[in-house]
């Protein structure tokens, strides 16, 4: 988890992608092993006794650490240039474990009105049980968020790429919103993903991710990833073991494998989504078009700004017909009709937006998708 400092800080994102983590491999292995253990050796009394402070982050018993999740950590803190990072089992035990350390005992906590359905839900049914307080606000809106505040707010709570609109935030305005009021910015990243843009550098507090998404690319293992500062980390990391929230070893090796690839990926999906979202935009049966890289798009010189021009690979849209929505999605063949994002293969979600159809781009060959989108909204012709 402490993991301010490795040989490969001053590299280019795209090696530290590669590189980062573990650092003291004692088998040599090119491939970061896989620790399937549950507990780890005691070498004597005293060196139990010094565990006994320090359960969060010693080898102890994999709920609280493991070598491989410490690998994955290490590779984490280095590409979101942060000083530590923790790696959870799923996404929403990222974000649950984050907030509720940060808002229980009646912490208030401002979230954008546009954070991921689960993240609201969570948030409005379940955060108040644990003694936190929510406001929702549009985050569009920075004299809204500005109200919000409460003597006991202590984070704001926002995603830079909104789901399913793809609004950009003002992601500047917002972090030193949060710090003239002495709370922290807390950003989900997932939709743009560390080869976007890294939040910490521009001055978010704590950062999560979905890591089932673009971190793991392949769809295969559910995780979650939180990096920032490192007292947070730690406080975090003492009721991730306590709630057992932290990811598994094969899951962290999976996600260690897929980070590697994941610039060239986002690279080749951004390119491709840019293109398809220009189809849209000039096909008859659109309504709307969300994707960061269109001029028109709420916050498109934000996220110019902030990636230098390539914009993800996510994007939605609406329909002219509403009732052939049905119609456009069930018209797709090589786009696979799935609720997930982030991976080396396209997929369609019809969302929890009853007007929206959302497509996580993936890798394949750009023609082949162009050509699956126009045959697609042919449909509600």
């Amino acid at each position: 988890m402490e993991n301010a400092v490795t040989q490969h800080d001053n590299h280019g994102l795209a090696t530290r992608l590669v590189h980062a983590g573990d650092p003291q491999n004692p088998r040599r292995s090119v491939a970061v092993p896989v620790v399937d253990s549950a507990a780890f050796v005691m070498e004597n009394y005293a060196h139990h006794m010094q565990i006994e402070e320090t359960l969060s982050t010693a080898p102890y018993y994999s709920r609280g650490y493991n070598p491989t999740v410490e690998a994955l950590e290490t590779k984490l803190a280095a590409i979101e240039s942060a000083p530590a990072a923790l790696a959870f089992n799923a996404g929403m035990a990222a974000i649950s474990t984050t907030l509720l350390t940060l808002g229980r005992n009646g912490g208030h906590i401002i979230a954008s009105d546009k954070v991921f359905s689960t993240s609201t839900r969570w948030l409005q049914e379940n955060f108040s049980t644990f003694g936190g307080e929510v406001t929702f606000v549009n985050c569009n809106d920075l004299a809204e968020v500005e109200a919000a505040f409460r003597p006991n707010t202590r984070a704001v709570f926002f995603e830079e790429f909104t789901n399913p609109l793809l609004n950009v935030l003002d992601l500047e305005g917002l972090i030193a919103l949060a710090h003239a009021h002495e709370a922290l910015a807390v950003v989900d990243n997932t939709f743009a993903s560390p080869a976007l843009f890294r939040p910490y550098e521009f001055g978010a507090d704590l950062v999560v991710h979905s890591a089932t998404k673009y971190m793991s690319g392949h769809g295969r293992v559910l995780a979650g990833a939180l990096s920032g500062h490192q007292a947070l980390i730690v406080e975090i990391a003492e009721l991730r073991r306590q709630m057992g929230t932290i990811i598994t070893p094969h899951n962290a090796a999976g996600i260690l494998q897929g980070l590697q690839t994941l610039d060239l990926r986002v690279g080749r999906a951004s390119e491709t989504a840019h293109r398809l979202a220009l189809l849209a935009v000039d096909h008859e049966a659109t309504a709307d078009v969300y994707y960061p890289g269109l001029p028109g798009n709420v916050g498109h010189d934000i996220a110019t700004r902030l990636t230098g021009g390539r914009y993800g690979g996510m994007l939605s849209f609406t329909l002219n017909d509403q009732s052939k929505k049905a119609a456009v999605y069930d018209a797709f063949e090589l786009i696979i009709r799935a609720t997930s994002l982030g991976d080396v293969a396209s997929l369609v979600d019809s969302t929890d937006d009853p007007d929206v159809l959302r497509i996580s781009v993936g890798i394949e060959d750009p023609d082949d998708l162009a050509a699956d989108l126009e045959k697609a909204l042919n449909a509600a012709l």
